[in-house]
């Protein structure tokens, strides 16, 4: 009979040893994880569907505000209002502005955005690692429950732009394009670690990117490569083809000069791109203009507008209802949104219109006013008191009859008002 190994004084040592490094190890790894910088609370029941209206009502009131640092536009998914402020991606009530779900992280939020249709309806958080602004996060926007994340290489500095199908993060650098399910379609620009030659247009050249947009299948930007002698309109597939290339369907130097600011994408659909151009960069002195391009980036034609030579930094276009609204800084200019055609503006405005009810509703300085959709035509005014505005871009959404306008980092909710007896 073979007698049992004996254990000696040192095993046990070595053992306890090996089970405190374990311990020890475990407890860093959580310790610096994400989970446990990282608090979800979704909602305790999803939020109610709002309907639409049939027309706008005749007098607001406001109903409740919050801080929104994260966003420009205020953020309506399927039946909450997105805001972001200090980590905290958070879904309100849309009539009480109450905190229904909440999502939080101990790093910076960049940007926030909804994504998706009513059925599928995302909210959409960018925080800040030590690689750029490229931790996403999405969460349904009724119940508040984390639904994908996904992590890359981004600028410090980024913007949400999408449309149902697909979302970009650009930044002055990079971009990249996101299906729903956070698959990364296409990286253009700054490459961290390129793995295959050629796989970017316009490889070894340093481009500075000033706006961005997509429809469908495709990406435009508006983009500035080392020292060409103007600013460039480039046209993009959202995904990689089949040899894993950036597909490149046109792109074109669209200035004759550098010295004055980028013209912008406003507006983009499937058969066109309408860029506002303020005239700076021309040969000759002209007005501003919205110039269209077609889907390769060819360009249709243009209309003058009213507009300095750079619009304001924080104006960005709306789209509802068929129309695409731009704010010049000195009008608002409405397009129709699958032609990109300008249809008509709007002078001494403050900001872009949204549309509710099938109305046109635009903000002015002394509240708003009410517009037909398809020719502009005034309807009525609308009084509104803006507290602490200070002539900033007034920027729109709606939900229901609720009306929502954002200035600054601040969410303002208004509400119909009870008409008087």
């Amino acid at each position: 009979m073979v007698s049992p190994e004996r254990r000696h004084p040192i095993d046990i040592v070595v053992s306890l040893c090996i089970v405190v490094v374990l311990a020890a190890v475990g407890v860093t790894v959580w310790w610096f994880s994400p989970a446990r910088h990282t608090e979800s609370v979704p909602a305790s029941r999803d939020a109610p569907l709002v309907v639409d209206p049939e027309v706008a009502p005749e007098r607001f009131v406001e109903r409740w505000t919050a801080r929104s640092a994260a966003s420009s536009v205020p953020q309506t998914a399927e039946s909450v209002v997105l805001t972001g402020e200090d980590g905290v991606l958070a879904g309100r009530d849309p009539s009480t502005g109450r905190v229904l779900w909440r999502y939080q992280r101990d790093l910076r939020l960049c940007a926030i955005s909804a994504w998706g249709s009513a059925s599928t309806a995302l909210a959409v958080g960018v925080y800040q690692n030590s690689r750029g602004c490229g931790e996403v996060t999405t969460i349904d926007a009724a119940s508040g429950r984390r639904q994908g994340s996904r992590s890359s290489l981004a600028d410090s500095t980024i913007r949400l732009v999408t449309d149902s199908g697909y979302m970009v993060s650009q930044g002055p650098t990079r971009l990249e394009t996101w299906g729903n399910n956070l698959v990364r379609g296409i990286e253009y620009g700054r490459v961290d670690s390129p793995v295959k030659p050629d796989v970017q247009p316009h490889e070894g050249k340093l481009c500075l990117i000033h706006s961005s947009a997509i429809a469908g299948s495709r990406l435009a930007v508006i983009e500035r490569c080392d020292n060409e002698p103007g600013f460039r309109l480039t046209v993009l597939g959202t995904t990689l083809d089949k040899d894993e290339k950036v597909t490149q369907y046109g792109s074109a130097i669209i200035t004759s000069g550098t010295a004055q600011p980028a013209p912008k994408i406003i507006a983009m659909s499937t058969s066109g791109i309408a860029v506002y151009d303020g005239g700076g960069n021309s040969p000759e002195p002209r007005g501003a203009m919205v110039r269209q391009f077609d889907s390769d980036g060819a360009q249709l034609g243009d209309s003058s507008v009213v507009g300095p030579l750079a619009a304001p930094a924080d104006s960005v276009p709306t789209t509802r209802g068929g129309l695409t609204s731009y704010w010049t800084g000195m009008g608002t200019v409405i397009l129709d949104s699958q032609t990109i055609r300008p249809l008509f503006q709007i002078p001494n405005t403050i900001g872009p219109g949204v549309v509710m009810g099938g109305q046109l509703l635009i903000p002015t300085r002394d509240g708003l006013t009410v517009r037909r959709s398809i020719d502009g035509t005034e309807v009525r005014r609308i009084p509104l008191s803006r507290n602490n505005y200070r002539g900033e871009a007034v920027l729109a959404s709606v939900l229901g009859t609720m009306l929502y306008e954002q200035w600054g980092d601040t969410v303002h909710a208004y509400g119909a008002a009870p008409l008087d007896n």
